[in-house]
Parts: C-alpha cells; sequence; structure tokens
C-alpha cells in the first residue's frame, strides 16, 4: 500500500504555560503565540525567540536554553505527526546571572568556520513540546550608543549579547 507522508509548515504556534507570579491568567495559566514568519505586518521578518526545556532536573535557565525559531513544521510518518521547529541556539555568557543586573546574559551560538569557510549558526530540529515559552532579550551595548538606524524588527541581528529579560 503507497503511503502519503505530510509536511507542514506554520507561521505560529501557541504555548500554553502555568505562570503562577502572572496575574493575568486564570489560575496561573497563560497562553502565548511564538511566531516566525517571512513578513511581519507587511514589513520585515519576524523569528521569536524562546526558552527551550533542555534538562527538566536544573532550577530557572540552568535547565533550559534560549533559542531563536526560525522554522516552524510537522511532519508524519506512519500515521503519527511530529511538530517541530528548527532555532538557532543562544549561549549563556556564564553559569551565573550578571552582577549588576541580575539577568543571565546570551550570545547566538555559531559552528567555527575556517578560512575557507565562515562560522555557520548552530541549528537544531527540536520537537515542540520541548519549547516552553517565548522569551525576550535586550541587546547589551556595552556604553556604545544604538545606532539611529535601528528598529525593534532588527535588534537581533544587530547586537553580540543579550540580556534575558526576567521581568
Amino acid at each position: 500500500a503507497l503511503t502519503s507522508e505530510v509536511i507542514s509548515f506554520f507561521y505560529s504556534a501557541a504555548a500554553t504555560f502555568f505562570a503562577p507570579s502572572d496575574p493575568s491568567g486564570k489560575g496561573g495559566m497563560h497562553r502565548e503565540y511564538i511566531r516566525v514568519t517571512p513578513r511581519w505586518r507587511g514589513r520585515s521578518s519576524r523569528y521569536d525567540c524562546v526558552f527551550v526545556n533542555r534538562r527538566p532536573g536544573e532550577v530557572g535557565l540552568l535547565g533550559m536554553d534560549v533559542a531563536r525559531v526560525r522554522l516552524l513544521f510537522s511532519f508524519q510518518y506512519r500515521g503519527t505527526t511530529y511538530p517541530c521547529a528548527v532555532v538557532h541556539w543562544f549561549w549563556r555568557t556564564a553559569d551565573t546571572p550578571d552582577d549588576v543586573t541580575g539577568m543571565w546574559i546570551v550570545k547566538p551560538a555559531f559552528i567555527r568556520g575556517n578560512r575557507s569557510q565562515p562560522r555557520s549558526p548552530h541549528l537544531s530540529v527540536i520537537h515542540l513540546d520541548t519549547i516552553v515559552r517565548a522569551a525576550h532579550l535586550i541587546g547589551v551595548t556595552d556604553n556604545a550608543s544604538t545606532p539611529l538606524t535601528s528598529e525593534s524588527y532588527d535588534s537581533l541581528d544587530r547586537f553580540e549579547t543579550f540580556f534575558v529579560n526576567k521581568f
């Protein structure tokens, strides 16, 4: 018998999670959308950042990593649907939060290239169930001025390091 396997692509996914400190949700439940789209509001692309649960036994950000979602898709194999995401990882710059702000600092992860090949983003395909919720990153300026040409949609491409917003 011939079977038809299907691959589908999506521009958003809903994350539902328990946030007891957030008074807006009923009983602490909260829902938000993770967006991945080539054209957001008629302007540029939008690729949201997320927290990915990689080490369930660890507390806080030690149990999670930050990633930027580049693609949302699902595929069917032998009658089972697998929802997935292609993510570009961010690595923590230290094992503890910043002393001044109390926020973690992360930077995009790259695989080193050699002289003939430039570095490339460290990408992975992950199961959608490992995404906990959206993450908000704030560019670190190191006392330099932010260029006047910066827009909110390109901030993840303009900075080399980011604070992980804990508020």
